[in-house]
């Protein structure tokens, strides 16, 4: 596994930057810092266009997601450090997707945008071939660290090239995995 001692000194820097004023003096706010994984698992046959994959209505559900709407709760900001794609066609359903997938993307999938976006900033634009899971433990670090701000909606959405639709018929899921680091305040 790799050294991810940078990806979380910087996540360290960006969540210590936000500071409150009392008296005019600038006084960091107490910060618990706690590593998780925002996982989200995705139906895709039959999408085409741009795809909002994550809404108000978005609800947790153990096994498909752990995001609760399009929003983070008060007092809990993100740093994203790598994220991971990985697709399968195992299952009919997405709670029993089997995500042991190790083979290239299918083609109408390889050229497909991920974009997180917030408050009108793009935090996230990657295709994702270079997200892809090529090994079980493989994560795209992502050296920006973009910080999701708690309490403001974001949007998470996959845009497919024009014309360009996934077949319906055949299963085809897929699971967006973003390793976080979480300050809870």
């Amino acid at each position: 596994m790799e050294n991810r001692n940078p990806q979380l000194q910087r996540a360290i820097k960006v969540l210590g930057a936000r500071q409150r004023q009392i008296s005019h003096v600038a006084t960091p706010q107490a910060t618990k810092l706690v590593d998780k994984t925002f996982y989200l698992n995705v139906r895709v046959d039959g999408m085409s266009g741009i795809n909002e994959l994550v809404d108000a209505n978005t609800k947790k559900v153990v096994g498909v997601t752990n995001l609760d709407g399009n929003q983070l709760n008060s007092g809990r900001d993100v740093v994203i450090d790598a994220i991971r794609v990985q697709y399968t066609t195992k299952g009919e359903k997405i709670e029993n997707a089997d995500w042991q997938s190790r083979d290239t993307l299918p083609a109408e999938l390889q050229n497909a945008e991920l974009r997180l976006i917030q408050t009108n900033d793009m935090l996230i634009d990657l295709p994702l071939t270079d997200v892809q899971n090529f090994k079980l433990d493989d994560y795209r670090p992502i050296a920006t660290t973009p910080l999701l701000r708690a309490k403001e909606e974001f949007k998470l959405e996959l845009e497919f090239p024009k014309g360009v639709n996934v077949p319906v018929g055949k299963p085809l899921f897929l699971r967006l995995e973003f390793r976080i680091t979480e300050a809870k305040k």
